[in-house]
């Protein structure tokens, strides 16, 4: 059977809004901001004062995210405006992405506002996005196609950082006189590339808000008082509650590894070279892994796999925290141990996150997808805090001067940690097939 029959209509313009948003995530959230934050908007800073902006810009955002990722769940249940609420907080997203490229040099407040304003549209859109799951799917395909939309963020991942290789690369040709005006006009490309590739969702998508839904004030009030009921379903939902818990340590630490790992490798004495090729070989990695994942997930089951990603993410704490540039050789071919490394990431990150999205879908109450996937990406955003502080204190607690690299090691290490917890607590939730009865029995 080829894939295009295995794809119900609608499926392939969603998984484009995958490609469409990795414009945003890979210029705004993991590439360019960072670097242009501390050189560029924030130069006039000292470093210690870099370091509080920016990361202050990037908890506020967090922390509007899972404040209101609950509620806007709700009031879109209510009011069946999932679509119009993806689609308003992509625009608001765009528009914050383009207005990136007009702000000056030295203007590090503006650009932590226009920051925060693009990056909780983008992650309020999720939201909506990833419960769509559920429109564009079913439960013969459901985690094959969740691994497909992953395939496809990781494919234009892949391209767009291509793109921002040659531009930096060839600034000058290009009219720039510097590599970092190159990078700022590249949000203006990321903004773009966001807009055009939202198109297919726009009309293959079928979505239309409730007729007889409330007024806004109305629905609002009651999305708030909505989000508690959902909240207090959840915890009468022991199959759901177990999986959240699994999931808020186990993507923590996925998602520590994310933000870490560039300057993991710097510290360790990796060169800006070898870290930029590792980002390229995760992204192609990422594309047929996502599918495979994907696969097998549908024929062995979402949680199966999910224990297989957290296995491989254990190896790659173990071994990252043991990293030399020293090469190393397999199959007669030296490899430098960061590509090693992040071949390992590659096979796993995007696996183990489309599957944990397929798996929450199967779980949850016929009728309440939105509203409970306001919970889990309150939970995704949430789980960017155990994972640095644990890194952090671990490398305080072992600073040895002797050997300044070993609490560094030993901070990567820790990770491992958050994995353990999330694996114990997977065990504890049931298997797709049995979750769902239970999920239907609840609706009853």
């Amino acid at each position: 059977m080829s894939i295009s029959k295995k794809l119900p209509k609608g499926a392939v313009a969603w998984a484009f809004y995958d490609w469409a948003n990795t414009g945003y995530a890979m210029i705004g959230l993991a590439l360019i901001f960072p670097r242009l934050y501390k050189s560029y908007w924030g130069a006039s800073l000292s470093p210690d004062k870099q370091t509080f902006w920016f990361t202050m810009t990037v908890a506020v955002a967090s922390l509007l995210v899972a404040v209101l990722a609950p509620v806007l769940g709700s009031v879109a249940e209510l009011g069946g405006l999932r679509k119009r609420l993806l689609l308003r907080f992509a625009i608001l997203g765009i528009i914050a992405c383009a207005t990136m490229t007009f702000v000056g040099e030295g203007l590090y407040l503006i650009a932590s506002i226009v920051y925060i304003f693009g990056t909780v549209s983008f992650y309020c859109a999720n939201i909506f996005f990833d419960s769509m799951l559920e429109v564009v799917s079913t439960k013969k395909n459901r985690h094959f196609i969740s691994g497909f939309g992953f395939s496809f963020g990781y494919t234009a991942g892949f391209i767009i950082l291509l793109v921002v290789s040659l531009v930096v690369a060839n600034h000058e040709d290009l009219g720039f006189d510097s590599t970092l005006k190159a990078s700022k006009a590249l949000f203006a490309f990321a903004a773009i590339w966001w807009a055009v590739f939202t198109i297919p969702l726009i009309f293959r998508i079928k979505e239309a808000p409730k007729k007889d839904r409330p007024p806004v004030f109305s629905m609002a009030r009651s999305g708030i008082l909505e989000t508690w009921h959902t909240f207090k379903d959840i915890l009468q939902q022991r199959h759901i509650l177990m999986f959240l818990a699994a999931y808020l340590f186990y993507i923590d630490g996925v998602n520590t590894i994310i933000t870490t790992a560039s300057n993991y490798g710097t510290t360790i004495g990796f060169s800006e070279k070898q870290i930029i090729s590792a980002f390229f070989i995760v992204q192609v990695m990422g594309v047929p892994f996502a599918l495979i994942f994907g696969f097998f997930g549908q024929k062995f089951g979402p949680r199966r796999l999910i224990f297989v990603a957290i296995i491989v993410y254990l190896g790659v704490t173990a071994y990252g925290s043991t990293i030399t540039p020293e090469p190393v050789v397999i199959l007669g071919f030296k490899l430098s141990q960061m590509f090693v490394l992040a071949a390992l990431i590659g096979m796993c990150q995007g696996g183990v996150q489309a599957l944990s999205r397929s798996y929450f879908t199967s779980i949850i109450p016929p009728g309440k997808n939105v509203a409970y996937f306001g919970f889990y990406s309150m939970i995704g955003k949430s789980a960017a805090v155990l994972g640095p502080a644990l890194m952090g204190t671990t490398a305080l607690i072992f600073n040895d001067p002797e050997d300044p690299l070993l609490s560094t090691r030993l901070g990567l290490g820790s990770i491992s940690i958050l994995f353990i917890i999330g694996a114990i607590f997977l065990t504890k939730a049931k298997p797709a097939a049995e979750a769902e009865k239970l999920a239907r029995k609840f609706d009853n």
